[in-house]
């Protein structure tokens, strides 16, 4: 089902980002005098004449009328493809991301749009020897995608990295890379509600927190480098100082995971997971047939699996006895496919190899 999603995706934002590219009369270098400053906050400068070009061109192509307020996603396809280090294969994977660019309300476009007119990818980097389980990694000052397994997985995430570009200084790096793998799962994976594949709790965390917090807060969070969304999200249904602690203790406990590979269970995270449960409470009025409470115990519980000694064992486990939780947070197709929480017993065959250590991208 998601290659069939993916696919259809990309016979449009490729059939769109070439009218575009095509239709136009010259780049956008000669469209506009410097294309590098386009944006003005978040919109595009472009003149009246300019702007019902590129509609016009677009709606005789597709055969059915745009909206309006896509023009500054039209232009950041036609970024890809005037970008001269990537190959066509290259462009053709970028210009899938159309619907993630049209769907987030918070992207910076403005940054978007610069880094994937220069971007490259390295199939050639030398890893850190001392981490071979790195697959990838984007590098955000040289604006540099490095691959080290060649899979469109690696590919995809690391191409989120390049089109947020999020300063990990702002953000909790759990969050990070958590955000990432569940976009890239719900955009592109066949099995878009399944994480095994990397980032396994870092997913978990996530959609917890996202069941807390609302997707667009996280939207806005992992689009704006800040937590600050997140922290004044929990604030509301407690207190600020309640809610900045907990964050704290959580990427704290994360880190821990990161360097350690286990977690030791402190009465601190406890204390952290009973603060979550009450914000749940809270915000449902203690409803315990609520559709968002059910999801959250969920998420908590495969989450919680980090305590466990054999992390991957557990976690395997425990989709297999609790079910795929299929709901979507962020791809809007697939959330009108998907309206349910579904608790059955799994009957994915997992091939990972208990015990092993799940790769990682950066």
């Amino acid at each position: 089902m998601g290659a069939l999603k993916a696919g259809r995706n990309l016979l449009l934002t490729t059939g769109l980002a070439a009218v575009i590219y095509v239709g136009l009369t010259g780049g956008l270098d000669d469209l506009i005098p410097d294309s590098d400053n386009i944006y003005r906050d978040r919109e595009v400068k472009l003149s009246q004449e300019e702007y019902n070009n590129v509609l016009n061109n677009v709606e005789n192509s597709l055969g059915y009328d745009v909206e309006t307020s896509k023009e500054d996603d039209y232009l950041i396809l036609n970024a890809v493809l005037e970008n001269e280090n990537l190959s066509d294969e290259e462009k053709y994977l970028f210009l899938q991301y159309g619907d993630m660019l049209y769907e987030n309300p918070y992207l910076n476009r403005e940054k978007a749009y610069r880094n994937l007119k220069d971007v490259r990818i390295d199939y050639n980097a030398v890893r850190d020897m001392n981490d071979l389980s790195i697959v990838g990694e984007y590098d955000y000052v040289d604006n540099v995608i490095n691959i080290y397994d060649d899979t469109q997985a690696v590919k995809g995430h690391e191409i989120i990295h390049c089109i947020y570009n999020v300063k990990r200084s702002g953000l909790d790096n759990y969050f990070v890379e958590g955000m990432t793998e569940l976009l890239y799962n719900e955009y592109f994976e066949d099995n878009p509600f399944l994480e095994i594949n990397s980032y396994p709790m870092e997913v978990s965390c996530v959609k917890m927190l996202t069941d807390l917090c609302g997707a667009d807060t996280m939207l806005e969070a992992f689009s704006t480098s800040s937590m600050k969304p997140i922290e004044k999200m929990l604030a509301s249904y407690s207190s600020k100082e309640e809610a900045k602690e907990n964050l704290e203790l959580l990427n704290n406990m994360m880190e821990e995971f990161r360097e350690n590979h286990e977690v030791t269970h402190y009465v601190e995270y406890d204390n952290m997971f009973n603060y979550f449960d009450r914000v749940s409470d809270e915000k449902l009025d203690f409803d315990g047939d609520a559709f968002e409470y059910k999801s959250y115990n969920y998420n908590k519980k495969l989450f919680k699996n980090i305590f466990n000694e054999d992390v991957v064992r557990s976690y395997l486990d425990t989709i297999e006895y609790e079910g795929i939780g299929e709901k979507a947070y962020f791809n809007e197709k697939l959330k009108d496919d998907f309206t349910y929480f579904k608790t059955t017993p799994c009957d994915f065959e997992f091939e990972i190899t208990y015990g092993t250590k799940l790769p990682n991208h950066f």
